[in-house]
């Protein structure tokens, strides 16, 4: 490449130069020392920006790499953070490709070789784009400073750089979270010094939080940012011109007119998602006299099974009735549970309530797999030991679903019944729900409505009732899935359908009081 990047150099030297036999005469080669300081000119033009462009690859392959040692250390610990996800998924995308502006052809070549020599995954940019969507997830829900993300969430995560924050606020700003874009662009502002912040995202940044603060009445702040975008790029456009207005606010003391102005927030609240949100959060706690009644026991009187192996229940709420059975799935059943689900799993989705059909939706962020009972002998074992649990019949039961939550993965507050179409004829009448890992931090169920949290335990399995023993539906059991912030959840349901259970589950006038 260096030889061909010479050549061209003394091509364009030369090629002017039409006259030919030089040798012949003193006083044409005397020309030639000229052409020969023009061409080790150029040459040292062109030296000068390989070596700037191997100091910004050495750069940015030190900062590749500085992740990739501390990846290497504990992988899986390390993934289970989900800001050191976003980096890694960062790093393999955005920053990749950045490579190939400073060295044609480079990260092409990367490309190739590592698949070369064996076949590897790289993200996509809606990998990326989901990772921040999972870190905004986790922000809104956990109430989290950017600080506080950008820190790394705790001790096993890694420090975010400047452009990693502005990638966020310009990916906020993009799907119109002015507020949310702000808070990013502004940890962006603080961490400058933090790794290295190109011109065009400083630009940018300032801005943005000049115009964001001047919106929100915040005029001296507004004047300060774009003095700065000013002093950094003296010939912006229009800076000049905002920096006189900002300072003539100023001086007439006006900020009260644009202060009445404010911009509405983004996100309107609704009651139950931000009863959601607090209960994900441990902020909503039942007190005694809510807790006083509920017990735990060995139960023996549920089947035939029960009786020779009582289970161990947990009361969590009577009205609906929703309990936890402990120690009902063992270590070896969730390990097969998970190998067998890897390598099938799918994007889970969710029933359309217009059409009834499958889709995806980023209320719910986790893939899934099924199993019939005929697959494998240990879903048939988990199946009879759900009826044993339940004392409710198998026969009209759907499939096992396995599921993994992925970075920020939860499930907005949601009911498992149908409560539209046919699907409405053969209902869920009940939900099993297997937990087949501890989730260090978020990932519990959740129900807005009860005021209820079931903590992610592995082993356990949480049993509810979506319907009144009339049939009719139990609006009471809305719940969802908090985002699991720090770790990995793996869980696997059960949903048992009401036909066939009608000598099972008798019909009590009480449930409906």
């Amino acid at each position: 490449m260096f030889c061909v990047m010479l050549h061209c150099i003394l091509l364009l030297i030369v090629s002017p130069v039409v006259q030919s036999e030089v040798y012949s005469a003193l006083s044409d080669l005397d020309k030639l020392i000229k052409t020969e300081d023009a061409a080790l000119k150029e040459l040292d033009i062109y030296i000068r920006e390989q070596e700037k462009r191997m100091i910004e690859l050495r750069r940015r392959a030190k900062r590749m790499n500085a992740g990739h040692i501390e990846a290497l250390e504990n992988a899986k610990e390390y993934l289970f953070n989900p800001v050191n996800a976003f980096l890694l998924i960062k790093r393999l995308t955005i920053e990749l490709n950045d490579i190939e502006l400073i060295t044609k052809d480079i990260s092409e070549h990367i490309l190739m070789s590592v698949s070369d020599e064996k076949p590897q995954e790289f993200p996509s940019l809606e990998d990326l784009e989901g990772a921040m969507n999972a870190l905004i997830r986790l922000q809104d829900v956990y109430n989290l400073d950017t600080s506080v993300i950008a820190n790394g969430i705790g001790s096993t995560g890694s420090k975010m750089l400047s452009d990693d924050c502005f990638e966020l606020g310009q990916h906020l700003q993009q799907i119109g979270d002015t507020h949310g874009a702000a808070k990013w662009y502004k940890e962006a502002y603080n961490r400058f010094t933090l790794g290295k912040t190109s011109l065009r995202q400083k630009v940018k940044i300032l801005e943005y939080l000049a115009s964001y603060t001047y919106t929100i009445g915040k005029v001296e702040e507004a004047l300060a940012y774009i003095s700065e975008l000013h002093h950094l790029v003296p010939d912006h456009e229009s800076t000049l011109h905002q920096k006189t207005f900002y300072e003539d606010i100023l001086w007439y003391q006006q900020e009260q007119l644009f202060r009445s102005n404010r911009i509405p927030s983004s996100k309107a609240s609704m009651s139950s998602l931000t009863t959601f949100k607090k209960l994900c959060r441990g902020e909503i706690q039942r007190n005694v006299s809510e807790t006083s009644h509920l017990k735990c026991r060995y139960v023996s009187n549920l089947s035939a099974f029960s009786k020779i192996g009582p289970f161990k229940l947990e009361e969590m709420h009577l009205k609906p009735k929703i309990v936890i059975f402990h120690d009902v799935l063992s270590d070896t059943e969730i390990e097969l549970l998970k190998r067998l689900a890897k390598p099938i799993l799918e994007r889970a989705t969710i029933a359309n309530q217009q059409t009834g059909k499958a889709e995806r939706s980023k209320d719910r962020v986790s893939k899934s797999s099924w199993f019939p009972d005929e697959y494998h002998s240990t879903i048939r074992t988990i199946t009879k030991r759900v009826a044993d649990m339940t004392g409710l019949s198998m026969d009209t039961a759907e499939e096992l679903q396995v599921v993994n939550y992925g970075l920020g993965g939860q499930y907005d507050p949601h009911f498992d019944f149908f409560h539209w179409g046919k699907l409405k004829e053969v209902n869920r009448i009940a939900t099993v729900l297997f937990y087949m890992s501890d989730v260090s931090i978020g990932g519990a169920t959740v129900f807005p409505k009860l005021g209820v949290t079931l903590e992610a335990r592995k082993g356990t399995a949480a049993f509810w009732y979506n319907l009144h023993s009339s049939g009719e539906l139990d609006y009471s059991t809305l719940h969802g899935a908090c985002p699991v912030l720090i770790g990995e959840k793996w869980v696997a349901n059960k949903w048992i359908r009401e036909r066939g259970q009608e000598f099972r589950r008798k019909c009590d006038p009480k449930d409906l009081e």
